[in-house]
């Protein structure tokens, strides 16, 4: 695929992976996997903010009123599935005016801020990876049965029954187990977080590759016969933008559930999701640009062209054969971008020069020449 920069693939992915690591063994040591993987028997503190309201219809909330802040205070609960166990929970509800993003807009209404400490552990016994969940349990509110709360900030994740999925605990027995269980469970912010850093890097790298590259090409003079060259890293280029396109949702979406303190695994499957789906995209993309790379040889007597990389296949056509030459442009956003086409005389065939030709203001002017010459 990208076989006239195949010098380069080493380089890549031995810098993309030292970067990723960089990035998964900082994120290892961060709340988000030091309470996800633990060692069994350990006591975990965990601070847990929530903010929600109570919904009475699609426009309205039910203020929190004493009342209800008191039957909260006493009724919200935590309990588990699996090794965890929760020791102690303390839960405070602050009645407050709560801010959301709904259809682009933010709507405000009567709500409240939950804050609660809890202190969970797992059974010194406990199998490595043996796998847990806390839950966090909303009581229905005495005289609002059937109003279920909608959270709007915090750290939770609803599984498939309906529950609030606070913490997802898997246990270790053993230090060096634990560590590496970490780094594996870091890995999904350190890919696309590590990506996106890699990618911005490497942009700089391809500005020198590119002109390396660009020195290798045969000497020639301004006169005839001359031959144009394709970007020596265009497929380099495509590789990375749409790559760094996708590492960047991706990494946001890492990047708040780090700061959360809370990665779910459904969040892991989404991320690797993304990346794989972007990294077939970008492969995809880099292997029909190389295809469609174009080297333009001009002659005295007519020019040729052959598109791809490698042993090229050249077409030639006499200026004769040439029925029509057209600059043409289109400007997108204040960015203008520039192209020839050439339309042979059988008028089914055509051939389009891009600028990213290197020295295309040159063969525009050697065409331009040509065609006003015949006129």
């Amino acid at each position: 695929m990208l076989q006239f920069q195949a010098p380069m693939i080493p380089k890549y992915l031995a810098t993309l992976a030292l970067t990723v690591s960089l990035v998964t063994f900082a994120a290892s040591s961060l709340q988000f996997a030091t309470r996800s993987q633990v060692l069994a028997g350990k006591a975990v503190d965990e601070a847990l903010q929530i903010e929600f309201t109570i919904d009475a219809d699609s426009s309205h909330t039910y203020k929190i009123s004493p009342r209800i802040k008191q039957f909260l205070e006493d009724h919200i609960s935590f309990y588990t599935e699996g090794p965890a166990r929760v020791v102690s929970a303390k839960v405070e509800i602050a009645p407050k005016d709560v801010s959301w993003t709904e259809n682009h807009s933010t709507i405000t209404s009567t709500g409240a801020a939950m804050a609660a400490r809890l202190q969970w552990d797992t059974p010194a016994d406990s199998a490595n990876g043996a796998h847990g969940k806390i839950y966090l349990n909303f009581p229905e509110v005495p005289g609002l049965e059937r109003k279920a709360p909608t959270f709007h900030s915090g750290r939770y994740q609803i599984d498939n029954k309906g529950r609030y999925v606070i913490r997802e605990v898997t246990t270790y027995r053993d230090a060096f187990l634990l560590s590496f269980a970490r780094f594996v469970f870091a890995l999904a912010a350190g890919v696309p977080i590590g990506i996106l850093l890699h990618t911005i890097f490497w942009g700089f790298v391809l500005k020198g590759e590119k002109r390396s590259r660009v020195a290798e090409f045969p000497p020639q003079g301004s006169g005839l016969p001359r031959t144009f060259y394709p970007n020596p890293i265009a497929e380099w280029t495509i590789w990375l933008i749409v790559f760094g396109i996708g590492a960047f949702p991706a990494s946001l979406l890492a990047l708040f559930t780090v700061l959360d303190g809370f990665m779910s695994t459904t969040f892991i499957w989404v991320i690797y999701i993304i990346m794989a789906s972007t990294a077939a995209i970008a492969l995809l993309g880099a292997y029909f640009t190389g295809k469609a790379l174009l080297t333009v040889r001009v002659d005295t007597n007519g020019i040729s062209y052959a598109r791809g990389r490698g042993d090229l296949q050249w077409l030639n056509a006499a200026w004769s054969d040439i029925f029509l030459f057209k600059q043409k442009s289109r400007t997108y956003r204040g960015s203008t971008t520039y192209w020839i086409e050439l339309e042979f005389n059988d008028k089914r065939k055509k051939l389009k020069i891009g600028q990213s030709l290197l020295g295309y203001p040159a063969l525009r002017d050697i065409l331009k020449s040509v065609f006003t010459a015949k006129k």
